[in-house]
């Protein structure tokens, strides 16, 4: 009886799923994601030549210039938001004891304008890693993280191939700098509240940075952090996650919008921004080290976070 009773379940689960599949129109962007792509972007910027794409040098810049170029390809209007030394310590202060800014570096902002231009929902990931270390070598940053950057490129696809104008304006933004303390998210909020409009309003945040690693490659799984001052956020998760093809599991992390976290979700967190961030289940062994490289990302899981993360975008500003 207790056979039959949980098959009757998974069955009224199944059923669920499709009936939600059918009823839900972003389901169809879904097939826009691709493995392949995926592999592209992440074994570009996990490759040796780019020297572990490292803050202020010439590798990461051309990470950079890759991202727009990649963005203006889906038909995006991008600009680089142009970072000095002198600008980010007029910006957010002097850097702490024994640190220095790097000279220069660059945030990617893509935009798609909305039917209210001026309420903003903000998506982000940081295409820096650590570089060169003398003495431990090349951190390639395959999870951490080109596969947040498959994350962001792959949303700003599927939002414009679904051919909508979304009721907010949405930036796609890859922020530089995360490695030296958030510099480039923290550069781009206290900008955009320095000179903002009284009509400009960032309505949400979402942010990803080590999306491509599980634990139980059998059992693939996502950490969905969210700011607990707007409980609606977890049920947005809990309604798409329908729509996500079995086995796919979510560990859900209450966070409270008090600024604290060490990733770019921070900044907007300081400002108690609505906010999801994507990450690791826990961390893993290549943390930071020379092994987090390509070949152990599992692209199940990176690719069921993206369609979680995308219907749960669409559902934003539709």
């Amino acid at each position: 009886m207790k056979r039959v009773t949980m098959t009757l379940f998974a069955l009224m689960i199944a059923f669920g799923a499709l009936f939600a599949q059918g009823n839900r129109e972003y389901v169809k962007q879904y097939e826009v994601y691709t493995d392949e792509y995926a592999k592209d972007v992440v074994y570009r910027l996990a490759d040796e030549k780019i020297n572990g794409r490292e803050a202020g040098t010439k590798e990461c810049a051309k990470i950079m210039k890759f991202i727009a170029k990649e963005m203006k390809s889906f038909g995006y209007d991008v600009d680089i938001q142009k970072i000095t030394d002198k600008s980010l310590t007029a910006a957010i202060g002097e850097p702490k004891k024994g640190k220095v800014y790097p000279k220069k570096m660059g945030n990617v902002i893509a935009r798609i304008e909305g039917k209210e231009p001026h309420k903003l929902v903000v998506v982000g990931a940081h295409f820096d890693h650590l570089g060169n270390k003398p003495g431990i070598g090349i951190h390639p940053g395959a999870d951490d993280n080109a596969s947040g950057i498959v994350a962001l490129l792959s949303l700003a696809k599927m939002m414009k191939m679904s051919g909508i104008q979304p009721q907010y304006t949405v930036l796609f933004c890859a922020w530089d700098g995360e490695e030296k303390g958030l510099l480039g998210s923290k550069y781009f909020v206290s900008q955009w509240y320095a000179n903002r409009s009284e009509k400009d309003t960032i309505c949400r945040y979402m942010n990803f940075d080590m999306v491509g690693r599980t634990l139980d490659p059998a059992k693939p799984a996502t950490t969905f952090a969210w700011n607990d001052n707007f409980p609606e956020l977890k049920q947005d998760c809990i309604d798409v996650l329908t729509t996500i093809e079995q086995p796919f599991g979510v560990i859900y992390d209450r966070r409270l919008g008090d600024g604290k976290g060490g990733s770019d979700y921070a900044p907007f967190s300081k400002r108690n921004i609505p906010f999801v961030a994507w990450m690791e289940e826990e961390l893993h062994e290549d943390y930071h080290k020379p092994g987090d490289t390509p070949d152990k990302i599992h692209w199940e899981r990176l690719r069921k976070t993206v369609l979680l993360s995308y219907g749960i975008l669409y559902s934003w500003v539709k």
